[in-house]
């Protein structure tokens, strides 16, 4: 990870920012329930699009996420 990602990371307002008080637990739960709600949303990590592992058809556990740009993996 490089200090430009943790220097000023882009979330979507309904997100609790790392920078603006929010705990990392906090923000990897939004990012799940997003996820569960619409079936993908934006990396916390490169921001690329992350989907739901239903969504591409695996038979990972419910509300499982994967990023397409970095890997990153939710769970």
């Amino acid at each position: 990870m490089t200090a430009a990602l943790l220097d000023s990371p882009a979330h979507l307002p309904d997100r609790p920012a790392l920078d603006g008080g929010g705990t990392l637990e906090e923000l990897l739960s939004s990012v799940l329930t997003e996820v569960r709600a619409n079936g993908s949303t934006e990396c916390p990590v490169c921001r690329a699009r992350m989907i739901s592992a239903r969504a591409r058809g695996g038979a990972a556990a419910v509300g499982a996420a994967a990023c397409g740009g970095c890997g990153s993996r939710l769970t």
